[in-house]
C-alpha cells in the first residue's frame, strides 16, 4: 500500500548544521534540537553536546505531557 503526499518544497533551505557529534546515540535527540530551534526561529540550535541529556530531560517532560 502506498500513500503519496503532494509537498511543496519551495522556499526550503537546507542549512548545514555547524555540530560535531561524538558519540552514536545522539543523533535523533540533534535532530529534535534542530527541528524545536527551527520552530523558535532559529538557524540552529546552541545546544552543545554537553547539553544533550539536559535536552533529553526537556523532551521527557514534554511527552509526560501529552
Amino acid at each position: 500500500h502506498t500513500v503519496h503526499v503532494n509537498v511543496d518544497f519551495d522556499g526550503w533551505v537546507a542549512r548545514p548544521l555547524m555540530v560535531v557529534q561524538t558519540n552514536g546515540y545522539d543523533c535523533g535527540v540533534w535532530v529534535l534540537a534542530m527541528i524545536a530551534a527551527t520552530l523558535h526561529g532559529n538557524h540552529c540550535t546552541s545546544i552543545g553536546e554537553e547539553d544533550m541529556h539536559i535536552f533529553r530531560h526537556y523532551l521527557r517532560a514534554l511527552v509526560l505531557q501529552i
